[in-house]
């Protein structure tokens, strides 16, 4: 049975996808592996042959998916597409994804036995036994939240049964891969809590080496053996998914959690160290270092989430936009649902983020006019620095409803001399940290 395994990232992890690489084919030399590129093409030589960019894709409507979402949203959204590649254009019969930050440390023996008697599919829950009712993340609720399978790891073979959830898939993630947890769905993972419903032939794989990660890791002890052996409860480490490190600070050992700390997680510490000088081999400082290719407007203003959440809406209701052209007019007008102040206007961009932050909506209540007035504090004070917003979004609200004329376009600002640019950018900059009247 031919098997192929990939992964999919943007240009800034491919360090990532180069140590899964290495040691896949450590475990298994004779497995072929891919790397669906979720970005614009690399400049010069790829660093290895296997790299799959956009264009080799059957995606509906490119520059509309790679608007609508952010990266981590875009990458997940086009994982039944590669799927679907590696079985109408390659021709194998059956594909493997895993995330790019897995390392794998023996052969997916069970996997492909799975595969080889029949199975359609195979997932991996995020846990096998309950979590501790304790104070500390991630809990149940989280994991409820996020699904009951863990998307970094799965493979379907190439069957009708299969085929049809794919499709199935991939029509959801076509216009429904946000990570918006509060509406009920986590990237494309939530959708695989149907798979149970809609495939026949799902193998539920419930080895403990597989997929070990800072959510399971409570139930689930790695220890050596010997010199290069791992074990998971008196079964071998088949791979562990190193999700949340942080490649600056080598002492964490997963920013999205506080159930573990450098000191607690045992033998793990020998594996995260490893981990990091593997990174580090594999150049992620040179790789981290690039933007990605669609983060930005036309004219180079970053593209804030809640843009391109309205975007999304606006595209559902029937409106005719194209994508990456600033609509900067819009964005910055003050939010006819919401009652304005002349001193602190709440634009449709700065509902748009309250609507997408409960702890703003618990701390700023916008039926108030004390919690509009200390909202727009903190959308001119903090917001540009947390949420890395442009000025042409800062500087219309901090003009008020009766303040200076500053014509909410860009295409104005940027006509400005450059001086006068430089001063509105250093007045805003140097006026970010004082309170507002």
């Amino acid at each position: 049975m031919r098997t192929v395994y990939f992964t999919i990232c943007a240009r800034n992890y491919l360090a990532y996808a180069m140590t899964l690489r290495a040691s896949l084919l450590a475990a298994d030399p004779e497995a072929e592996f891919l790397v669906f590129l979720a970005d614009a093409p690399l400049e010069g030589t790829n660093p290895f042959d296997g790299i799959v960019t956009l264009d080799a894709l059957d995606l509906p409507n490119l520059p509309d998916m790679t608007f609508r979402y952010a990266l981590m949203e875009f990458s997940t959204a086009i994982k039944p597409f590669c799927f679907q590649h590696i079985f109408d254009v390659l021709g194998a019969q059956a594909a493997v994804y895993l995330d790019p930050d897995i390392q794998v440390f023996s052969p997916l023996a069970e996997v492909t036995e799975a595969l080889a008697q029949g199975a359609d599919s195979v997932l991996t829950p995020h846990i096998l036994t309950p979590l501790a009712d304790d104070d500390y993340r991630p809990n149940v609720h989280d994991l409820h939240r996020s699904g009951t399978f863990n998307l970094g790891f799965a493979a379907f073979a190439n069957t009708a049964g299969a085929r049809n959830f794919l499709s199935w898939w991939a029509g959801r993630c076509r216009t429904e891969c946000t990570n918006d947890l509060q509406g009920g769905y986590f990237v494309d993972q939530k959708f695989a809590e149907l798979a149970p419903s809609f495939l026949d032939k799902l193998h539920v794989l419930r080895h403990p080496g597989y997929n070990v990660a800072y959510w399971n890791l409570a139930n689930r002890p790695v220890k050596r053996i010997g010199t290069d052996q791992w074990h998971v409860r008196g079964k071998p480490l088949r791979f562990f998914h190193f999700s949340g490190i942080v490649p600056e600070d080598p002492s964490v050992f997963s920013k999205h959690q506080n159930r573990f700390d450098i000191s607690s997680i045992g033998a793990v510490g020998d594996l995260l160290q490893a981990y990091h000088a593997a990174l580090k081999a594999h150049d992620h400082l040179t790789y981290a270092g690039v933007a990605y290719a669609y983060d930005h407007f036309g004219d180079g203003v970053r593209i804030p989430l809640a843009a391109r959440r309205i975007y999304a809406r606006q595209i559902a209701n029937g409106t005719c936009l194209e994508p990456f052209v600033p609509k900067y007019n819009h964005l910055n007008m003050p939010s006819p649902r919401v009652d304005q102040m002349s001193a602190a206007p709440i634009t449709v961009l700065m509902e748009e983020i309250w609507k997408m932050r409960p702890d703003l909506q618990a701390a700023f209540p916008l039926g108030l006019r004390s919690g509009r007035r200390r909202f727009h504090r903190w959308f001119v004070e903090q917001a540009p620095v947390e949420l890395g917003l442009d000025p042409v979004f800062v500087m219309p609200a901090r003009a008020g409803l009766g303040g200076a004329v500053i014509d909410l376009g860009r295409t104005v600002y940027r006509q400005l001399p450059a001086k006068a640019q430089n001063d509105l950018k250093q007045k805003w900059t140097g006026d970010r940290g004082k309170k507002t009247e």
